[in-house]
């Protein structure tokens, strides 16, 4: 059941209750936040993408930059670090992976022996 409350001369500010007591304004209010938040997060997302393309066009200037001075030293050092970094999130990227598999195999080879053992008692009586 709807109820329309208005108050002023001119009959232009109202609310519109319904059974639950939220107005149709505090539902308007409700999806602009939503929208706006939404809004908020798109911003995000482009401002780390431009933070994303800062650093590498920075690091591709500062390689360049010493691939022109001839510092072959500080460039092998950069580069092993590097491929460090590479390696340490490959490893923990597959140790999730095989912390998975592992748990199936283990859960796999528990119910087989539950199996087993449960057919052996039944064969025996």
């Amino acid at each position: 059941m709807l109820a329309i409350e208005r108050w002023g001369n001119d009959g232009g500010d109202e609310l519109i209750h319904s059974e639950r007591g939220s107005t149709a304004q505090e539902r308007a209010i409700k999806i602009r936040k939503g929208v706006d938040s939404m809004r908020h997060q798109e911003k995000i997302k482009i401002q780390r993408r431009r933070r994303r393309k800062l650093f590498w066009l920075f690091a591709a200037a500062a390689v360049l930059a010493l691939l022109l001075e001839e510092q072959a030293a500080v460039l092998y050092v950069l580069s092993t670090l590097a491929v460090c970094g590479l390696l340490v999130v490959l490893a923990f990227s597959n140790l999730v992976a095989s912390d998975a598999k592992t748990q199936t195999v283990a859960i796999r080879e528990a119910a087989d022996e539950i199996n087993t053992n449960s057919r052996a008692l039944a064969s025996a009586t």
